[in-house]
Formats: C-alpha cells, structure tokens, sequence
C-alpha cells in the first residue's frame, strides 16, 4: 500500500523543458506537492500530475533558474529541478521546477533522493563493473570478460539484463539512466 511520506505547499512548471527546448511561456502554478513511497504528485485543485521515482533521471537545487523568474512573491525561494521520463517509453526527458523556502527544498530533495536515485543499490556487482567500462569506452567484450573474469555466457547475460533495465542502448551506449547510475556509482568511490 502507498504510503504518504511528505507534503508541501509550492509553485511548480512540470514540463518547463522537453529534451534540449525550453518552453517559456509556462507559469508557475501554486499547489501541492505530495511524496509517497512510489511517486510524487503535484495537485491544484483537482488537477492532479504524477512523477514516478523510478522515472526520475537527476535532481539539483538551484539559486537561479536559467529564464526563469520566481514566482510573484516569492523572493526567497529555492528551486529544485527535476529531470525525468516524460512517460514509459522513456524516449524524452522532462525538466520540471518546484519552487519553495530553502528548507522546504531541503526536505523535498533529501525524500526524493532517498527514494529515486538510490536504485544503485539493486544492481549486481558485475553489472556495476561492465557499466563503468563501458563508460569508459571499452565495449569488446573479450576485453571486458577478460577484466572480469567473466565467462562468454554469463557477460552476454548482464548484457541483456542492463538492456532490459534500460541502463545501455543495443550497441551497448550507456543511456540517461546509465550514465546517471554510472555517476552515482563514482560518487560513491
């Protein structure tokens, strides 16, 4: 069962931006923002838009917002910018802004990080290896098993199942979510 974990008072644009354009003529919106255990739901009135974790590629607390100016009275706020899927197909990424005082930011990031960019952990040891080689640039995976010390089967299986967990591309490219669980595992080195 969802759980409810937080719940904040904020402006919001989801869908300020899509891939590299940048749609300037959305507003800020006053609302809510609710995060359970699973997503993040932004509500205004009976509008509701939904942002799930595993969906969420990057989050970063900015001062300023590049073309961005804070919502009417709002002069001390924080923004927090989220990048994630625009849907399941996983084909385009949104940027989303949640306007709030600094410690309400504060709080927000902390849940949402807690809860999106902490799938690393789920990843197998051999996985984590050939995605950081692969980041590297070294897709021969003779070379790689020889690393390794992988048999040909068992690197073809870790092959596919980051395919399927979208983390590499078929000609083994690392995709967003790649390369984010390759930043956050060198983060962690």
């Amino acid at each position: 069962m969802e759980k409810i974990v937080a719940q904040a008072r904020v402006y919001y644009i989801v869908g300020y931006g899509r891939d590299t354009s940048v749609y300037d003529d959305k507003k800020w919106v006053l609302g809510k923002v609710y995060l359970s255990d699973k997503r993040m739901i932004f509500k205004k009135l009976d509008r509701y838009t939904v942002v799930n974790y595993h969906d969420i590629i990057a989050v970063e607390e900015r001062d300023k917002y590049f073309r961005v100016s804070p919502p009417m009275g709002w002069s001390r706020g924080s923004i927090l910018e989220l990048q994630h899927y625009e849907d399941e197909s996983r084909r385009h990424v949104l940027t989303s802004l949640i306007s709030a005082d600094f410690d309400v930011i504060t709080k927000l990031k902390a849940i949402i990080a807690k809860f999106a960019l902490d799938e690393t952990k789920k990843i197998e040891l051999k996985h984590k290896k050939i995605l950081i080689l692969l980041s590297l640039g070294i897709k021969d995976g003779q070379i790689s098993r020889f690393l390794l010390d992988l048999t040909p089967e068992s690197y073809e299986s870790a092959i596919q199942e980051l395919k399927l967990a979208g983390l590499i591309s078929e000609n083994k490219e690392l995709t967003a979510e790649g390369r984010k669980t390759v930043f956050e595992l060198k983060k962690r080195i």
